[in-house]
């Protein structure tokens, strides 16, 4: 018995080695014919032969799948002048190794040289989410960060985006679009104003009746009685042009707050701008004038609010506007010959000696730079007008998109921007930003 328990460790050690030996052999075995089939495909591909090259990788790739043999295989097709072949493969790496870094940069170049600039930020976002990066995904990044289509919807006139909508205009009537370009209120209306936050906005319908709807195009309020136009609804205010031409202030019930004047302002930020005669003069939110000075002009923007980012542009001159604050306190010491209100905290645009540039709130000069027209910065970007067209500078004033357009308006923070292309309007949208979903 002892003789037979002798010899069971020998039995065991004789059935490991025979298996190592099973084991090397078939390894030996299996990366000859990987070597192999990688050798005649690359035999091959330097000879052209494209079909039989594939069938080589295609064996090499069953017994042994690398991120790197997929690429040469996408490299391959590429000098081949075979981009659809090569893009289907960049893809087949990217689902075989989902977080190499290789798959992303093999099929961001594929996208990259196919011009499908909107599937390159679908690469780049699935990088960031899953914390990949490399050197080839950054420099991709910043070549394409001001690259843009323009939508093919047209329009003979637009507003600006305010609360994510934009108002536009078709056959001498107005609509509106949401921040990606989608008509969401059908162009109906010949007046409309701005969407505010609690997204309503005020219209004036074919039969001159003046009200408010929503984001879907319902009328919310409605006025018993009868007014020409309504301005923006902030904070419950409304600035109203009642039937014999002149404003007042009324809440979110119509009920008349305050005011006769023969032009106001929406209230912003407590602050408002109306007009008697030929004098301009500022108004708290409860119709208070804050100071006794009165002005030749007070610039307004496009929703019709003078006070933005605690600052006013204000004419005490014919042809020259100081910048102020809410207590009527000249801001520094320049004066202008035209402003743009702020947008926000970004610099604003301001015309001097015939040339526009650009302020910060302090009143100083951001650059010595000049154009021929500018809009203020909104979202990083502002409009500028350079040798009679129409581009954008950032906010170090370097030219990201080139001058190419009759007119533009502002940036919203989803990289829309309406620009005027020959006598029609059309959306601008940046690759990096505008995505739905």
């Amino acid at each position: 018995m002892k003789k037979y328990r002798a010899l069971i460790p020998i039995g065991m050690v004789v059935l490991m080695l025979a298996s190592w030996y099973t084991l090397i052999s078939d390894t030996a075995q299996v990366n000859a014919e990987y070597d192999h089939y990688l050798s005649e495909a690359r035999r091959f591909a330097e000879d052209g032969i494209t079909k039989y090259a594939i069938q080589n990788y295609t064996s090499a790739l069953e017994i042994k799948s690398s991120a790197e043999l997929y690429a040469e295989v996408a490299d391959y097709y590429k000098t081949q002048g075979k981009s659809a072949e090569c893009l289907a493969w960049c893809r087949e790496l990217f689902e075989a190794f989902p977080t190499h870094p290789l798959a992303y940069d093999y099929l961001l170049n594929a996208y990259v040289d196919a011009g499908d600039y909107e599937s390159c930020y679908d690469v780049l976002n699935v990088a960031a989410k899953r914390n990949i990066s490399s050197e080839y995904m950054d420099q991709v990044n910043a070549e394409l960060m001001y690259t843009f289509r323009l939508d093919f919807n047209t329009y003979s006139d637009v507003g600006i985006y305010s609360n994510n909508y934009c108002a536009v205009n078709n056959k001498d009537r107005w609509g509106f679009v949401d921040r990606y370009g989608n008509l969401r209120v059908a162009c109906s209306y010949p007046q409309v104003g701005a969407y505010t936050k609690i997204n309503f906005v005020s219209v004036v319908n074919p039969k001159g009746e003046a009200f408010f709807i929503d984001k879907t195009g319902s009328k919310v309020m409605v006025s018993k009685e009868p007014y020409q136009k309504f301005g923006l609804l902030v904070n419950g205010i409304i600035a109203a042009q009642r039937m014999d031409g002149k404003y007042i202030y009324v809440n979110d019930k119509f009920s008349v707050l305050f005011g006769e004047y023969d032009y106001a302002s929406t209230v912003n930020n407590h602050v408002a701008a109306v007009k008697n005669g030929a004098a301009w003069q500022l108004i708290d939110a409860q119709g208070n004038a804050i100071t006794n000075q009165t002005y030749l002009d007070v610039k307004l923007d496009e929703k019709q609010i003078a006070f933005r980012n605690d600052r006013l542009f204000v004419s005490t001159a014919p042809g020259k506007y100081i910048m102020i604050d809410a207590a009527g306190t000249q801001i520094g010491s320049l004066t202008f010959e035209d402003a743009q209100i702020f947008s926000g905290a970004a610099p604003a645009a301001v015309k001097i000696d015939g040339r526009w540039c650009f302020i910060g709130a302090d009143g100083s000069l951001i650059s010595n730079h000049k154009y021929d027209d500018a809009r203020s910065y909104a979202n990083g970007l502002a409009a500028v007008c350079i040798d009679g067209k129409w581009g954008f500078v950032d906010l170090n004033e370097d030219v990201v998109i080139e001058p190419q357009f009759y007119s533009a308006k502002d940036f919203n923070e989803k990289g829309s921007c309406f620009v005027k292309t020959g006598d029609k309007w059309q959306l601008l949208k940046l690759y990096r930003l505008n995505r739905e979903g």
